[in-house]
């Protein structure tokens, strides 16, 4: 695969979106539901606003034309998920919110 393409209508979060970003592979995601917060927009794929066929198609011909800007996107994406979203750094995350409650 060169890329993944999620046109969702909603998203509670979209696991998916990490498995792709870990293998490498730039995203291109409707900005839906927690899709922001899976893909960094302009960092790790690319967002589109659901129901525009347009601007997703652009979006992802884009990528398909540019191998250097998808091959980029697929390694920030792989750090990403590296290091935020390993369970060491989900737990320290966890650990400082609840030192911030008491």
């Amino acid at each position: 695969a060169e890329l993944l393409a999620l046109p969702s209508d909603y998203e509670a979060f979209g696991i998916v979106l990490l498995e792709a970003a870990a293998a490498g592979l730039p995203v291109v995601a409707t900005r839906v539901g927690g899709v922001p917060e899976a893909v960094a927009e302009g960092e790790t794929g690319l967002l589109v606003d659901y129901g525009d066929p347009e601007a997703l198609g652009a979006a992802i011909a884009s990528l398909l034309s540019d191998a250097d800007a998808a091959a980029a996107l697929g390694a920030s994406g792989r750090e990403r998920v590296a290091r935020d979203f390993t369970w060491a750094s989900i737990v320290g995350r966890i650990e400082a919110l609840y030192a911030e409650l008491r």
